[in-house]
């Protein structure tokens, strides 16, 4: 039995009210940080603890093993979870198969089936669709999203229509695929399930009287952690669990729904009240995870979300003490902007901060490969989260072995660029004039794009090389990227970080068409407040720093045509007015180190010192011509924040404390040719 005496402790009042809620429906928004996993298992212990049920008559699930095993980890240490008569704290999916094996009739055989993909493939092939590996998992994704939706294969055309879900194929072939490969699973002298199969067949068996009499004599209270997760079908389960008895407890946020694409909707928590008018709810909102600075911009982000049912919108209040201010950039391209984000994680891990307590999170995996080479030439150990590093991953296995082959033969065209062979090779793995349909073939494009664009700096940066020096070039960096696994920086994308947390996040490659990314633009305001709601998730993962940073092109050699995230409109990030160091966060006092906009004992390491050299050379000149002392023309702070933020344009340059509408009209435009000619060498 619990402790008594442990259940409330460390509680704050809100808290409280939620563990000491009586026996029946009770609601909890838990917004990022506040606690809600300790919440629900102190209430899950109170109720065992004053007798209200039984420990083996509450079944507590989740949406991943993950959760599942910080919930049963939880209530071990509250002394009531564990084999036996327990509490059960499982998944969904594994609900439900411990379920079918218990209830299942025994005259009736049916298997599970582990990988769908190969019966996907007949039905394709039937369909008369392509079978790549990318096209079957897109297919089966549709699949999943369907039957996770309530959505046949006759109501398939017309919910995708509906929604303007982008699908991998025409909605019609793809509705034949999901037909063929329902009726392939029947067929056999097997009945075969999927794992959604699951969810659905036990719903199914509870329809019985026998089976869900005995069923809910078991189960008598049942808690659902990340409610905002569910979806239409795991939701017909838990309603055929309950039958018409309402001793239920949800825990969710609704600005943390980032997985719709899935068949996920928090429509079930937002209408929570209305399906029980008698239902408690109770508002978590003191986050104790990080700074006020954080929680503020978190607010900020979120609040742009579209309408939601009144009274379920979270505003997090910051528990925590004060913080350095979230740190905004802005770089000329890709590269610049992943060796500014090396030198800022470099700068603190030598402050102190352990490099496992720093992640770098991007929207896309195909994004990770420029911070992985900038953290490797840095000397700085990191680690992939959610996905394989960039050399690793098989479509850019598969490029490599077929460009080492085509490198070692001898009838290779003369006089064709490197480049342009490159990209022929390539082609046939999926590398298209434009972006494929369909979330994995996308994110294989993305991959080999992201490769060709290596290929295609390479051979600006080196003119001369051969396509053979290329392909040598790219295996050499293949090699050196080989990072033995170690505790390091942590690099992920957005989906994968959620539900861990930093003390430093990074958040990179923040513009339009990425964040929000351009499937959202095209599909509409839900797709785009699903983006916000992901920007969000970033947000909160970090605990103390917070780093938001963009480019304004992909290579030197592009035009500067990216705009910063929407996200971040209306969002007051100067750090001019923060008045804090951009580096450490340390309040500035000395009127020069606010105009560099950081301590004097920070250094910048990503500082060019020929540029530096060339403004100070420049100034001696305008100087002299003008008969003016030096400092008169621009001082050394503002020579040295020039040099540091490379600023693109007359706003930008504008931007830097000292240089007003007069300075910029006298001569702005030989800076920014300074700037630009350094960017060039």
């Amino acid at each position: 039995m619990p402790d008594h005496h442990r259940i409330l402790d460390g509680l704050d009042p809100e808290q409280q009210r939620a563990v000491l809620a009586p026996r029946g429906p009770v609601c909890v928004l838990a917004g990022a940080g506040t606690g809600k996993t300790r919440t629900i298992t102190r209430r899950i212990a109170h109720l065992i603890d004053s007798g209200q049920v039984n420990p083996s008559q509450v079944l507590a699930v989740t949406f991943t093993t993950r959760a599942a095993g910080e919930l049963r980890s939880r209530l071990r240490a509250l002394g009531i979870a564990g084999p036996g008569g327990s509490v059960q704290a499982q998944t969904f999916h594994a609900a439900a198969l411990r379920q079918l094996r218990y209830f299942w009739p025994r005259e009736l055989s049916w298997e599970l089936l582990d990988n769908k993909l190969p019966v996907v493939a007949r039905a394709a092939r039937h369909a008369g669709l392509a079978t790549t590996s990318e096209s079957l998992r897109d297919l089966a994704s549709e699949i999943e999203w369907a039957k996770a939706s309530l959505i046949g294969p006759a109501g398939y055309p017309e919910a995708v229509a509906a929604l303007r879900r982008d699908t991998p194929f025409p909605a019609d072939a793809v509705a034949d695929v999901f037909d063929t490969y329902e009726r392939a699973k029947r067929d056999g002298a097997h009945l075969l399930l999927d794992f959604d199969d699951l969810i659905v067949y036990a719903a199914e068996l509870l329809r019985e009287p026998r089976v869900a009499a005995d069923f809910r004599s078991r189960y008598r209270c049942f808690v659902v952690d990340e409610y905002q997760d569910i979806t239409p079908v795991q939701q017909g389960l838990l309603e055929a669990w309950l039958g018409e008895r309402d001793n239920l407890t949800v825990v969710g946020d609704a600005n943390q729904t980032i997985y719709t694409f899935a068949g996920a909707t928090s429509r079930f928590l937002l209408d929570f009240t209305r399906r029980y008018p008698d239902a408690i709810l109770v508002r978590l909102e003191r986050d104790y995870r990080s700074t006020p600075e954080v929680v503020a911009v978190a607010n900020q982000v979120i609040a742009g979300a579209g309408e939601r049912v009144p009274g379920t919108r979270l505003e997090l209040v910051g528990q925590r003490s004060r913080g350095p201010v979230p740190r905004p950039a802005e770089f000329a391209d890709e590269l610049r902007e992943a060796h500014g984000v090396a030198a800022q994680i470099k700068h603190l891990i030598n402050a102190g901060t352990p490099p496992s307590e720093i992640a770098v999170l991007y929207r896309v995996n195909a994004q990770s490969d420029r911070f992985e080479e900038a953290l490797t030439e840095a000397g700085i150990p990191y680690q992939i989260r959610g996905s394989e590093a960039f050399f690793t991953r098989t479509e850019i296995v598969q490029a490599m072995g077929k460009l080492r082959a085509a490198a070692q033969r001898d009838d290779l065209p003369a006089g064709v660029a490197p480049a342009h062979l490159v990209r022929a090779v390539l082609a046939p793995l999926g590398l298209s004039e434009s972006e494929p349909a369909g979330a994995n073939a996308k994110a294989r494009w993305e991959s080999l794009s992201a490769l060709m664009s290596v290929v295609s700096e390479m051979v600006a940066d080196q003119p001369g090389l051969t396509f053979p020096r290329v392909v040598a070039e790219l295996t050499m960096r293949a090699e050196e990227r080989h990072t033995p696994t170690q505790a390091g920086v942590t690099l992920a994308s957005l989906h994968a970080a959620k539900g861990l947390e930093w003390d430093a996040v990074f958040l990179v490659g923040l513009t339009e068409g990425s964040v929000p990314i351009s499937q959202a633009i095209d599909a509409g305001p839900s797709a785009i407040d699903e983006e916000r709601r992901l920007f969000y998730v970033g947000i909160t993962r970090a605990r103390e720093h917070l780093f938001l940073s963009w480019s304004l092109s992909r290579s030197g050699s592009s035009r500067a045509t990216r705009k910063r995230t929407r996200f971040l409109e209306g969002i007051d990030l100067d750090p001019r007015r923060s008045g804090r160091c951009t580096v450490c966060g340390a309040q500035l006092v000395n009127p020069e180190s606010r105009v560099r906009q950081r301590c004097g004992s920070c250094r910048v390491e990503e500082r060019d010192e020929a540029l530096v050299s060339a403004l100070r050379s420049w100034r001696a000149d305008h100087a002299r011509r003008r008969g003016m002392a030096e400092h008169a023309v621009l001082t050394d702070a503002m020579l040295d924040a020039i040099a540091e933020r490379r600023p693109a344009d007359t706003r930008s340059l504008g931007d830097i404390g000292g240089i007003g509408p007069t300075k910029l009209d006298q001569f702005g435009a030989e800076l920014l040719d300074l700037v630009k000619s350094a960017g060039q060498k």
